[in-house]
């Protein structure tokens, strides 16, 4: 079989025409076979393997994604396609009647099928398991940017009551120390069980237990431990990390479920859909103790960790945030 052959207009033809076939069915409920489809394909056009015309769709679901369109499930996008396939995928769009969905709309069903499966293998470990787990599912890449995750929604998953995390910002100055690592030496503690320097703790308005509090103020919020003030954060930080991040964005409800002997699995039930944070709600709920900050340091061997300055709300208070919101159940249509 010949190497690196452009593809040709025939085979790209078909290939699209494949796909849409399949992303029909998918938007059905009906069941789908990509294996089947693949060689079915193949048979047609033999100088492409099966493995050649999945790889094509993949870069199908890359050009659908990134014009923000409906894209079949389980086929991540890969992005290093030709400027001549998004052509003829556009072309092929206008000549159907495609439906132009928004990408909340394009999001919750997706979500919605997942639900129908019922629970699912958690992917992943750690804190970040279920937003691991719901990047998979969605056949999304992971995101470690400041980009929002999905067509410009950004994704959190909730599970049980723990704080929600909103953002990681370091302080703007530190105001009785230098730097992070004064921060520890100075505030931290002895942890014995690791034998480590360490300065884990979790705090709003009130002192927690090592004593820190948020103190905001009217262009800032300032880290108090009593009547000292140890860092503190420009609203202006604050405001860019609220608006880049979150100006829209899913927060949806993880349910797990474990039979005796098995793995945990996971069911995504609901989404939160919030729109238009703001700066002013922000401080607002800092005020009535709806924000928490986590300092998250340790250093051990001369090497200091850290896992981030989280600025993070209860799960009850993450509507306060926004002007809009909106509560989809995914168990229905």
């Amino acid at each position: 079989m010949k190497r690196n052959v452009a593809w040709s207009n025939k085979e790209i033809e078909a290939a699209i025409s494949g796909y849409f076939d399949l992303l029909s069915t998918q938007v059905d409920g009906k069941p789908t076979n990509k294996a089947v489809l693949y060689r079915k394909l193949t048979s047609e056009h033999p100088t492409r393997t099966a493995k050649s015309f999945e790889f094509k769709f993949q870069n199908i679901s890359a050009v659908l994604y990134e014009e923000k369109l409906p894209y079949a499930d389980g086929l991540r996008p890969k992005s290093n396609y030709q400027e001549s396939l998004k052509e003829a995928v556009l072309s092929y769009l206008k000549k159907t009647e495609f439906e132009n969905q928004t990408p909340i709309d394009v999001l919750v069903d997706k979500l919605r099928r997942l639900h129908s499966r019922d629970y699912l293998p958690v992917k992943g470990k750690g804190t970040g398991r279920y937003g691991l787990s719901l990047e998979h599912y969605l056949s999304i890449p992971q995101n470690s940017s400041k980009e929002a995750d999905f067509m410009g929604i950004e994704l959190k998953t909730k599970h049980g009551k723990t704080l929600q995390t909103l953002f990681s910002r370091v302080p703007s100055r530190y105001l009785a120390c230098e730097n992070k690592y004064q921060l520890l030496e100075q505030f931290g503690y002895y942890d014995k069980k690791r034998q480590r320097q360490a300065l884990y703790t979790s705090f709003n308005n009130t002192p927690g237990s090592l004593g820190f509090y948020l103190n905001p103020k009217e262009n800032r919020v300032v880290v108090n431990k009593k009547k000292v003030e140890i860092l503190e954060y420009d609203e202006s930080v604050l405001e860019d990390a609220v608006l880049s991040k979150h100006n829209e964005t899913a927060y949806i409800s993880v349910s797990l479920s474990r039979l005796e002997g098995s793995e945990t699995r996971c069911r995504f039930d609901q989404l939160l859909y919030c729109q238009t944070p703001s700066l002013q709600r922000f401080m607002r709920m800092a005020d009535d103790g709806n924000v928490y900050l986590d300092f998250t340091l340790s250093e051990k061997s001369g090497r200091v960790k850290d896992h981030g300055f989280l600025w993070r709300v209860p799960q009850d208070a993450i509507a306060d945030l926004y002007q809009k919101n909106q509560l989809i159940d995914l168990s229905t249509q």
